[in-house]
């Protein structure tokens, strides 16, 4: 068996046939690809400084000097690649057991045209697949492991590079998880703040056992089961407690879309598709209007995860730069096909790689969160979820 050096360039063509098929196909869609930004990395690994503001502007009296305000660089934010979806296959047996199918005509060893159509419609269909699921996976453990609140290697990007250049931590930039709770709030660059002047509680949710105070500071994660009211609860924080820079000055923000996992989705299209919310409350006849339907402004776009822990979700900014999913600008082939001369076996090989860097934690508040990247939050019985929660 011998293959010419043309048939590398003919299973690309095929390969590219077969990747535009499965786009087609729509097996190729990533819900993370509407929600979270990319951008363009060069090297192994990049940082960047996040620019702290200058501080509030006052006036002055006719003859007063002009008070000088200068913005000054924040924390560090590194981000970094690596090799996440890799493998290969043996072609030699494919060829021996299918020689007959494979026999050219012409004199030559194998119809490769033949050959290269057959392994771009089974190995290259494979790999194009696994690849775009490993990608999905990733992208949802940016959500999963954001919420263990010691940090993950996940986040670590020195042990994702290996490049020593980088701090050993499995924290954010600013020493907290992606998604805090209360008792680990990030802190503001300028002043250490855990809390932005006017910030105040939006009510106490105590139900299910759980009971986390809402302090009104730099906290973005809650431990609710899905309900209008957790909804609303996490909307109004966000907006009002979240949005301050790092000098503690109030920014304006509003979410637009409610990332949840596939395994409550028809429990939110019951939330999000109601006009009237009815309390599963004894002597309750009214119903409550549901804003996130009726209100301009309120309305949230819905998109289910099937990878995010179950009764998870996340209210955020949808390609708001917070989170960057990093693709390498020049990168290889990811395919290679290569001849192994210690048995003259002949082997077809796939390698992709991509990373992330989280810039800004204000831009997404997690509703309900797994405390270890794997096990779902437990809120009772289903019915509780349409429980008026107390105190609010």
């Amino acid at each position: 068996m011998q293959l010419s050096t043309q048939f590398p360039e003919l299973f690309r063509k095929e390969t590219y046939a077969v990747n535009l098929a499965l786009v087609e196909e729509r097996q190729l869609e990533n819900v993370y690809d509407d929600i979270l930004a990319k951008r363009p990395i060069d090297g192994v690994w990049d940082k960047e400084y996040s620019v702290v503001p200058i501080g509030a502007l006052a006036g002055r009296k006719d003859g007063e000097d002009i008070p000088e305000k200068n913005s000054v660089m924040g924390y560090t934010v590194y981000g970094a690649q690596a090799i996440e979806a890799s493998g290969k296959a043996g072609l030699s047996k494919i060829l021996k057991q299918r020689s007959r199918d494979f026999s050219a005509h012409d004199g030559a060893d194998v119809d490769e045209p033949k050959f290269a159509g057959h392994i771009a419609d089974t190995f290259s269909r494979g790999f194009l697949v696994r690849r775009e699921q490993k990608w999905r996976k990733m992208a949802a453990k940016l959500f999963n492991y954001g919420g263990i609140q010691a940090g993950n290697s996940f986040f670590n990007h020195r042990t994702r590079c290996d490049f020593s250049d980088l701090p050993d931590s499995n924290l954010l930039y600013d020493g907290s998880p992606l998604f805090a709770l209360p008792a680990v709030a990030h802190p503001s660059f300028a002043a250490k703040n855990t809390k932005g002047q006017g910030a105040q509680p939006v009510g106490k949710f105590v139900d299910w056992a759980v009971s986390i105070p809402d302090t009104g500071g730099y906290f973005n994660a809650f431990q609710y089961p899905p309900s209008y009211w957790a909804l609303k609860r996490v909307f109004t924080h966000f907006v009002n407690n979240m949005q301050f820079d790092e000098q503690d000055e109030r920014e304006i923000a509003y979410p637009d879309t409610l990332l949840v996992s596939g395994y409550d989705y028809p429990r939110w299209c019951e939330l999000l598709e109601s006009k009237f919310i009815e309390p599963y409350t004894t002597g309750v006849v009214t119903n409550r209007e549901n804003i996130f339907v009726s209100v301009e402004g309120f309305k949230v776009k819905l998109v289910p995860s099937p990878d995010l822990v179950a009764q998870t979700w996340y209210l955020g900014q949808s390609k708001s730069q917070g989170i960057l999913i990093l693709e390498p600008s020049k990168q290889e082939d990811p395919w290679a096909y290569y001849r192994d001369e210690k048995d003259r076996s002949y082997w077809i090989t796939f390698e992709d790689q991509w990373g992330f860097m989280i810039r800004n934690w204000r831009r997404w508040c997690a509703g309900s969160i797994s405390v270890d990247g794997v096990t779902p939050p437990d809120y009772g019985a289903d019915t509780g979820w349409d429980t008026m929660p107390a105190g609010i």
